[in-house]
């Protein structure tokens, strides 16, 4: 059975962070002041992974406060060891191979596809099948440089202590732990569904670029709930790669606050709604005010 549909599983994948339920509240705004008495303001900005140059830069109204940050949080560290590890997890490590797992008319248009990502055959034999959903979760890349990567470049530039809010075992448990018979009904649902993408990833910018995050919360939620075919189990997994990473992300960030003066950058979904990042920061007595 389903646990949840591609088009959704693509724009968390895409975007990475969702928050909980529709939101009652407007939110307006990617960049943030968290602030609390005694303590030198500090900032938080929601991100999406995307190359494309209106958004992977950052504006001028962003830019000053992370030049003059003593600190920048990602949600993880996007240094060698971690970018080497999340390469080896999404590869068979055992005599399982991609062209056995699924059947070869699947594989031969998977392959086809992948040549767009300057992925050789030989390596889509040793790809995972979440690997292959994520790879083409998003546009074939062009410079790499997607906008967490920019900013953690420019920060170690400007000899920024960088710090990640989670592990990279954590983010890739979640997909590393769906059975293998589900990976592949999404797979051929992203095949069949591979002309969707130019116009979701247009969307997804539009509303980003609005900088409207109820907007885009919305958007993301009702587009999992319309195309879910088992919405009690997309629910629960939902809450696991959403609700309890931004209870992580919290935990994780409070040193950064106490010490103040930080640049956090996280997936733009993880900020809103009653669940969000945002409304926990507000819980803990920190003051939010939107800057851009």
């Amino acid at each position: 059975m389903k646990i949840f549909t591609y088009r959704w599983f693509v724009v968390l994948i895409y975007l990475l962070f969702t928050s909980n339920l529709l939101a009652a509240e407007t939110q307006e705004g990617i960049f943030w002041q968290i602030k609390k008495s005694g303590v030198s303001p500090s900032y938080i900005f929601g991100t999406i992974h995307s190359e494309d140059t209106r958004v992977n830069k950052l504006p001028k109204k962003i830019r000053t406060y992370f030049d003059k940050a003593d600190s920048v949080s990602l949600e993880m560290l996007l240094d060698m060891p971690t970018m080497l590890k999340a390469s080896a997890a999404m590869l068979f490590t055992d005599e399982q191979t991609l062209d056995k797992v699924i059947d070869a008319e699947l594989f031969a248009k998977v392959s086809k596809i992948l040549v767009e990502y300057q992925v050789p055959e030989i390596i889509a034999k040793k790809l995972k099948p979440w690997a292959v959903i994520a790879t083409l979760s998003t546009p074939p890349p062009e410079s790499g440089d997607f906008l967490d990567l920019f900013l953690y470049k420019e920060a170690m530039k400007l000899e920024i202590d960088v710090y990640g809010l989670e592990k990279v075992e954590e983010q890739l448990a979640v997909f590393e732990e769906l059975p293998l018979e589900n990976q592949i009904l999404l797979l051929k649902e992203t095949v069949e569904n591979i002309d969707e993408m130019p116009a979701m990833f247009a969307k997804l910018h539009e509303l980003y670029l609005k900088r409207n995050l109820t907007e885009l919360q919305n958007f993301s939620i009702e587009y999992m709930l319309k195309n879910s075919k088992n919405k009690s189990l997309t629910k629960k997994f939902y809450k696991r790669i959403v609700d309890n990473r931004n209870i992580t992300m919290v935990d994780r960030m409070a040193k950064r606050l106490q010490e103040g003066n930080a640049f956090i950058a996280v997936g733009a979904l993880h900020l809103p709604g009653e669940q969000g990042i945002l409304k926990m920061l507000e819980n803990k007595g920190y003051k939010i005010k939107s800057i851009y």
